[in-house]
């Protein structure tokens, strides 16, 4: 009799149970989106800058630690040589320089100023089209494909997008320089994950990781050291540092590591879909908390870009693999494509 005829259906392949993933993602959901809060709140009493660069050389200190103990603890330590940052030949380095300052300097300094003159909910709106520009970016590069339901999603998410971008140009909102600030952080975002593969190919992900958070990070700590100087650090409020610790070691660190190891669990498509839960778990927190009042055009944008971003990332894949499966060409590269952007 075969063993295996008898697993339990909450057990993966390695005979450990699921559900404790599944838990941990759908708290590290409400993390997030409670993220988009915390920064509102915090933006109160420290400048953008200041609050960003704060939580992201926290949240960086994290997850390169995280990193650290992954490679000389785990079992790839040794097949990878035991190296967090790795030599980089001399022709990839002006790359990985792009990459640094577009990933980790530009896009969180761009991202907090357009916070700043929005709301934290409005924000995770605007971020959940990730996924969909990075799959369009992608599609036009020649590197991903898109099937009809793919495009089913890449209109949904645009229906989404001109709503938001139409309820921030109203006359009682003025959100639409916070809302352009927060489309550029995303593009510069977007395109790095673009830039970054042929990298991460050549070096590892986690090594690529590792030194893109440390070189845009340490410019970006330069670019803000007269504003971090400025700030008043004694006086501020309680909820101000649970945003900067939190949202930045555990909301950050925490929650990628949380993210990846989750993946190797319950695979890319039920982490896809507790991914895309966020902007609607910030939504909800910020009107339970500080009592934020979403705009209908909001919360109907909302649905659409959540919805486009399903569209795209889960239902057109699993469609075309499950096409390729039965005319037995699949093909993981696809798959792996055309989830660039769940960062």
């Amino acid at each position: 009799m075969n063993p295996d005829e008898h697993k339990q259906p909450d057990l993966d392949g390695n005979g450990e149970a699921a559900w404790p993933h599944h838990v941990l993602l759908l708290i590290f959901v409400i993390l997030w989106g409670g993220n988009f809060v915390l920064a509102e709140v915090a933006l109160r009493e420290m400048s953008p800058i200041g609050f960003s660069v704060s939580r992201f050389l926290l949240g960086g200190a994290a997850m390169i630690t995280m990193l650290y103990f992954q490679i000389f603890f785990g079992a790839g330590g040794a097949e990878r040589g035991a190296r967090l940052f790795p030599r980089v030949h001399k022709k990839d380095w002006p790359r990985l320089l792009v990459v640094a300052i577009l990933g980790a300097t530009l896009a969180p300094w761009l991202g907090i100023e357009g916070l700043g003159l929005t709301h934290g909910a409005r924000a995770s709106l605007w971020l959940a089209l990730g996924p969909v520009l990075s799959c369009a970016l992608g599609y036009a590069l020649g590197t991903e494909r898109i099937g009809r339901l793919g495009y089913v999603g890449i209109v949904l998410a645009a229906l989404g997008t001109f709503a938001l971008a139409f309820d921030g140009f109203r006359a009682d909102k003025g959100y639409w320089l916070g809302d352009l600030l927060l489309v550029l952080a995303l593009l510069m975002a977007v395109a790095e994950l673009h830039f970054i593969k042929p990298l991460a190919a050549r070096y590892g992900a986690t090594a690529m990781v590792a030194a893109r958070t440390a070189i845009g990070g340490t410019v970006y700590l330069l670019i803000a050291l007269p504003a971090l100087t400025g700030e008043s650090w004694l006086e501020l409020g309680a909820w101000t540092w649970i945003a900067i610790i939190f949202g930045g070691a555990v909301g950050v660190g925490i929650g990628q590591w949380a993210k990846v190891r989750a993946l190797k669990k319950l695979g890319p498509t039920r982490v896809v879909l507790y991914g895309n839960l966020v902007p609607l778990a910030a939504l909800w927190l910020a009107w339970a908390t500080i009592r934020t009042q979403p705009s209908a055009l909001e919360i109907l944008s909302g649905l659409f870009i959540v919805l486009g971003a399903i569209c795209i990332q889960v239902l057109d894949v699993r469609h075309r693999n499950g096409k390729k499966d039965r005319d037995g060409t699949s093909d993981l590269l696809d798959t792996v494509a055309v989830r660039s952007g769940d960062t």
